[in-house]
């Protein structure tokens, strides 16, 4: 029996991208809707791991993860750093976060009197408010968690552990405001992220590229990568929580060193 080995799974996913490429280019060929078919089950078995329950294709959920699915098609790029499966995941997972905070705005247009109960049976629409709202807020930790979970394993392809990052993460938050500009800058650019993110040491020239010292480079690279696999991979609750719209561009100085007396955290904005 053949088993599959790293030449087969890599042959599949250029296969995979060579036919959704097709589908952008070439309406006519029908290779979207049959991609759409195709990966139907993939796309449920992705909506119930992020719902964190069985979403069978009859459930609201479903649509939106396909409808995802089929945007992830349309805007998949040929050579990006992660596959379109992997792509595909992100699309789908946030558009179904969106689905939950959408629906979380509208809690207060439930009804008062819930389906089944008693014409004359006393309710509190408060109560019915406070139940949809920790329901929604159950659902959205359990995608943060999911999400947490895969950037950690994301980390770990570059021997980095979330402990790692912790010591690393810079004090001061100018620092880190500077870094995630370079970030930016980084990612702008597929020969600068392949660089960096595989490259053994940092290069002078890569350095004057993105407008860096290469100390300051060297001590920040385990924050780097980690910034740069936000961004690659859109993450979307961990870009909205740093601030970063899809479409904002990289720039800025350069911070050579942090200040003392700050407070550590990891990706994250301080309340100074």
């Amino acid at each position: 029996m053949h088993v599959p080995g790293d030449g087969d799974r890599s042959q599949d996913k250029r296969e995979l991208e060579k036919r959704v490429l097709m589908a952008q280019t070439e309406p006519s060929s029908g290779q979207r809707e049959r991609l759409l078919r195709e990966y139907r089950p993939y796309i449920q078995k992705i909506a119930s791991r992020i719902c964190k329950r069985s979403v069978t294709m009859q459930d609201d959920e479903f649509s939106i993860a396909l409808n995802g699915f089929n945007e992830a098609i349309s805007r998949y790029e040929q050579n990006q750093p992660s596959s379109f499966l992997s792509f595909a995941y992100m699309v789908v997972q946030r558009r179904l976060v969106d689905h939950y905070r959408r629906e979380k705005k509208h809690q207060n247009q439930l009804p008062l009197v819930p389906a089944g109960a008693r014409e004359n049976e006393p309710t509190h629409p408060e109560v019915v408010a406070q139940s949809f709202d920790h329901y929604r807020e159950q659902e959205l930790s359990e995608v943060r968690r999911s999400e947490v979970a895969q950037f950690a394993q994301l980390l770990r392809r570059y021997d980095i552990t979330m402990t790692d990052l912790v010591k690393t993460s810079p004090k001061h938050r100018d620092t880190r405001e500077n870094m995630l500009a370079l970030a930016q800058i980084i990612v702008n650019e597929k020969d600068l992220l392949k660089q960096f993110l595989h490259g053994k040491k940092i290069t002078k020239e890569f350095a004057e590229r993105v407008g860096c010292h290469r100390r300051t480079l060297r001590r920040h690279r385990t924050y780097l990568i980690a910034l740069a696999l936000v961004l690659v991979e859109d993450l979307p609750m961990m870009r909205e929580y740093l601030g970063f719209s899809y479409e904002k561009k990289g720039g800025g100085a350069c911070a050579e060193g942090d200040r003392d007396g700050s407070r550590s955290t990891v990706l994250g904005r301080d309340d100074t």
